[in-house]
This record gives C-alpha cells, structure tokens and sequence, in this order.
C-alpha cells in the first residue's frame, strides 16, 4: 500500500509540473537586429521593415510573442552567445562567426563590389588587388579576403552609410556591399547613377539561434518552412 501511495504522489507531482509548465505564459523571442551606432552621431534604429515582418511572421508561428533588440553589429553575436538574444537572422556563418548553430538558409542575398565612375569597370577581384576598397567595421568578407588575401585592402568604417559618405567624398574608388542594399541606395537617391559594380557570390542566407537562448534550430526552421510554403516569405522579401 505504502508503495502504491508512493507512485499516486510521484504521479500527482509530474502532473502538477507538466500543468504549471502548460500554463507558464510563452517565453518572448529576442530578435536581435543590426542598429547603426556611429561615433558623434545620434543612434539611430535601423530597424528595417523586412526584419521586424520576417520576426514576426516567425513569431506567430512559434505562437511566441516577439521582442525586438537592435544592437550595433559588433555586438550581437555577443548578445547571442551570452544568451541576452535568441536569434538574428540575414546572416550566414562565414559572415557571422561565433559560438551558435545555424538554421538553413532561405534569404537570397548577393554581394558585389561598387566602383565609382573614375575608374574602369571592375571584371573580376584582380582589378582591386592592393587597391582601397570600403568596408564596415567587423564584417568579414570571405570570397574577396580567400581570393586576394594580403592583397585585400580595407578602409573600414563603423557603418555602411559612412563607407558610402567617404567613397562619395573620393577616399577611395571602391566599396563593398549586398546587392539589395545598393538597390535600395539607388532607389533613394543615396547613390548616384554612373556607378559600376561587380557581382562577386550570390548565396542565401538563414538565421544564427543562440546555443543557451529560447529557441532551437528544428523550431525556427520548421517555421521558416511554414512562411515560405504559405507565400508570406515572398511578401516579405520585397520589403527589403
């Protein structure tokens, strides 16, 4: 009798636990996004239309209420590998490297090389080979830094927006950046015409999941599935 006493309470504890864990509100997602933060500039978030509708679109998914982090680019893997975030998502492993694991990829991205109207139209890396190119501050560049290695030159500034400020300025001929981002430089009339670039990968990014955080990889990837099968993800592509 005793024993049979003893498994009813072990039985009732479980149960209890596995309640109170039902009933337990939905851990909120921390979606870390990319502020820019320049020195003797005004912080001000950078938080596109594509990465609040992609975390929220993951979000009701997941059934999970969603918080939105912008942080400065250098320290979000910080962010995540600490656990103070769960997810940032544009990136790929050899842009991004740290200690997280990584869903597929989904998000078609491209980088190319931007050369101004003074010099020849570049037709492959060689043609920057010991030449200043721009570049922001802590980003890695894989195919141009594992084709011209020591010849890579860097001129790195702590955002995008001021790599184009100091090409525009002439400091150099030459910058780095994702095809949509250019797209969308030119639509708004930061970059003027006349410019020629190059396309150097086209690959497709997915989404860096914190090791300690909220979330794990089959979940986030299971509702990356859901938004593309749907047609939402082609939406919200289009709000880059």
């Amino acid at each position: 009798m005793t024993a049979l006493i003893r498994i009813f309470s072990v039985a009732l504890l479980v149960a209890a636990s596995l309640a109170a864990v039902a009933a337990s509100p939905a851990a909120t997602i921390r979606y870390v996004h990319k502020v820019e933060d320049a020195p003797g500039e005004t912080v001000v978030s950078r938080r596109s239309g594509f990465q609040e509708a992609l975390g929220a679109a993951l979000a009701r998914q997941l059934k999970r209420p969603v918080r939105f982090m912008p942080l400065p680019r250098k320290r979000m893997m910080g962010a995540l590998e600490a656990a103070e975030g769960d997810i940032v998502c544009g990136y790929s492993p050899a842009w991004f490297q740290g200690k997280v694991d990584w869903t597929r990829p989904f998000i078609p991205t491209s980088e190319v090389l931007i050369a101004s109207r003074s010099v020849p139209p570049p037709v492959s890396l060689e043609d920057i080979r010991g030449k200043t190119v721009g570049t922001v501050l802590g980003f890695n560049y894989p195919q141009v830094q594992g084709r011209l290695g020591d010849g890579f030159v860097r001129d790195d500034a702590p955002s995008l927006e001021l790599t184009l400020r100091k090409w525009q300025g002439g400091r150099f001929d030459y910058f780095l950046a994702t095809g949509v981002t250019v797209e969308r430089q030119f639509a708004s009339g930061e970059l003027d015409a006349g410019f020629s670039q190059l396309v150097i990968s086209e690959e497709k990014t997915g989404c860096a999941i914190a090791r300690k955080g909220t979330l794990r990889v089959d979940q986030v990837n299971a509702a990356i599935d859901a938004i593309e099968k749907s047609g939402e993800l082609t939406r919200l592509l289009r709000l880059r």
